[in-house]
């Protein structure tokens, strides 16, 4: 596999904050506000990573079009935020 190969999507840059973000928990986990301990939110963003890898496999599959594929990835991370937004709301 060569990096020509390698196809860049929303939900894969998502997925690789999410990374990055359980990376700087596990480092300084003092930082971390005192809501919840910081291995919970570990254990939480590893969920989220793993349900937008599989996601992003699913979307892979069933459209081919790398231009359908970003436009409908930024439209499902865009009613997701929006959801979560509600959520907090309420």
């Amino acid at each position: 596999m060569s990096l020509t190969n390698i196809k860049i999507t929303p939900l894969s840059l998502v997925l690789a904050v999410c990374v990055a973000y359980v990376g700087y928990l596990v480092l300084f986990p003092a930082d971390v506000a005192a809501v919840a301990s910081p291995y919970v939110k570990v254990a939480y963003t590893l969920v989220l990573a793993f349900v937008l890898f599989l996601t992003d496999i699913i979307f892979r599959r069933l459209v081919t079009s790398m231009k359908w594929i970003w436009l409908i990835q930024s439209s499902f991370i865009l009613l997701i935020i929006i959801l979560i937004l509600i959520f907090k709301k309420i």
